[in-house]
């Protein structure tokens, strides 16, 4: 099996309870011929972040954000 190929496909706007505001990228994969989706979601230097549900992500120091704002990618 071929590995994946990963396509940002949105742009999220975070901010922390002390105003700090993060840029998230999400990427997405569905290899050809399989019906699962694979996704991840980092900073713009690479670093993974993890998506809690319902608008809000950890990131790598632990910090909780919450979405503000989102915009597709093309």
């Amino acid at each position: 099996m071929a590995n994946p190929t990963y396509k940002r496909v949105m742009e999220v706007v975070a901010a922390a309870a002390d105003g700090s505001t993060y840029r998230i990228d999400r990427y997405c994969s569905q290899p050809p011929g399989d019906a699962k989706t694979s996704s991840y979601c980092c900073l713009p230097d690479g670093q993974l972040v993890t998506w809690e549900g319902d608008g809000h992500y950890k990131l790598p120091d632990g910090t909780i954000v919450t979405m503000v704002a989102t915009r597709l990618c093309q």
